[in-house]
């Protein structure tokens, strides 16, 4: 039995309604990719203890993957969307079980089910953000089959709301637990304000946008406590560095932003310097070695065309993008150099697939940054995409040729061609 007890007489083929909508409801919780949390560690080990199952997790799913952001029986930290029970959860937005993957022809050939968990048995019910929208869902996986009645699917969901609104708290914290900067939704709250001021009365403003090189590598090489550990004294050096005027907020993962009232760009690259000089200072011992960090910035100023938060913030992001384009550990400013509106990206979460081999071949990826001339793309790995594709996202039925500009294993940049 699939899809128990909700729309059971609804075919479920894992698409997912209204995607978009789904993704900038990800984006703005900005919980994907944040170190472990006690709290949602807690719900996956009672899920597991209650449930009398192998595997309990919380995954959050953007626009390739899905993410565990808890998980508690398997090593296994995100997969792709083609290998996610939790997409035919969210299809129906309700709860979805697979009493046993082997009866079912969706599942049967799935990796998980054919190796290693050896999946046999799935329960999962959605986590919805405030506005209803399934961003992810908590499950209880077995590797036996067997069955699950509506009052255990009942109590599931009760931790499935626990978790939601522990995601909700944590957005409107006013502090960053991890960091003790501002939390994204203070620091655009009170910037919002700053802004305000600085249009009315006319007085400079500026903005540094920062985030660490390479931070990913040092969670997947030496653990995610080594990157709480370099982001806590990173913000900490960047505290002991700004002045007390200034704001500096978390944005999500190791993405920062800074507002300087009463400086110009000049006064905002000489800052913006002096914190990269310091977090190349820094230095930590993981696993007996010595590791060092560099990080990039990007400085927008507030102008007669910029007159508000998210415009400054805009140009301080493209700035930062042309600072990692041209090597990363560097600052940039908006206005000079090349760094021009049309070069500009946004940051965005959207759903999109690379296609290949004259369509014969494709992948889902998740489009981080976006702009008029090119894109960011993050995936599972870059390993077997070719240097020129073909990007498609349905939500702004956009169909372009790129080239590849620069590649991690798991992220490209691409220009339009």
């Amino acid at each position: 039995m699939t899809g128990y007890p909700a729309k059971q007489n609804v075919p479920n083929t894992g698409v997912i309604p209204d995607e978009n909508s789904r993704l900038r409801a990800v984006r703005e919780l900005g919980i994907i990719n944040t170190p472990a949390e006690k709290s949602y560690d807690r719900i996956v080990g009672l899920v597991k203890k209650i449930f009398k199952v192998e595997i309990a997790a919380i995954s959050i799913m953007d626009g390739h993957r899905f993410w565990l952001k808890s998980a508690v029986g398997t090593p296994v930290t995100e997969a792709q969307h083609a290998d996610s029970f939790s997409q035919f959860t969210l299809a129906i937005d309700g709860p979805f079980v697979v009493n046993d993957t082997r009866e079912d022809a969706r599942f049967r050939d799935n990796p998980f089910v054919a190796g290693p968990p050896y999946v046999r048995f799935y329960a999962g019910v959605p986590v919805r953000s405030s506005t209803g929208q399934g961003i992810g869902t908590l499950c209880a996986v077995d590797t036996k089959p067997r069955k699950i009645t509506e009052g255990q699917l009942a109590v599931l969901q009760d931790f499935a709301d626990i978790v939601a609104e522990n995601f909700q708290l944590r957005r409107v914290a006013m502090r960053d637990e991890l960091t003790g900067t501002l939390s994204r939704r203070a620091f655009r709250e009170q910037g919002t304000q700053i802004a305000s001021l600085a249009a009315r009365h006319r007085h400079n403003l500026t903005a540094i946008c920062f985030d660490l090189d390479h931070f990913k590598s040092i969670n997947d090489t030496f653990g995610h406590a080594a990157g709480d550990e370099v982001l806590r004294e990173m913000a900490k050096a960047a505290q002991t560095r700004l002045r007390t005027s200034d704001l500096l907020g978390r944005m999500g993962g190791e993405e920062f932003a800074v507002l300087l009232p009463e400086t110009d760009r000049q006064g905002a690259l000489e800052a913006a310097e002096k914190l990269r000089r310091d977090f190349s200072a820094l230095r930590f011992e993981f696993g007996g070695r010595t590791v060092g960090i560099t990080a990039s910035f990007g400085v927008g100023t507030f102008d007669i065309e910029t007159r508000d938060l998210d415009g400054l913030l805009e140009r301080a992001d493209a700035a930062l993008y042309q600072a990692k384009t041209e090597g990363r550990n560097r600052c940039v400013a908006f206005g000079k150099s090349d760094v021009t509106i049309r070069a500009a990206r946004r940051r965005v979460l959207k759903a999109g697939k690379i296609s290949f081999r004259r369509g014969g071949a494709s992948i889902d990826c998740t489009v981080r940054t976006l702009g008029h001339e090119g894109a960011g793309l993050d995936m599972i790995a870059t390993t077997d995409v070719p240097n020129e594709f073909r990007l498609l996202i349905k939500a702004d039925g956009l169909d372009a040729n790129c080239q590849v500009t620069s590649r991690t294993r798991t992220h490209l940049e691409v220009e339009f061609v």
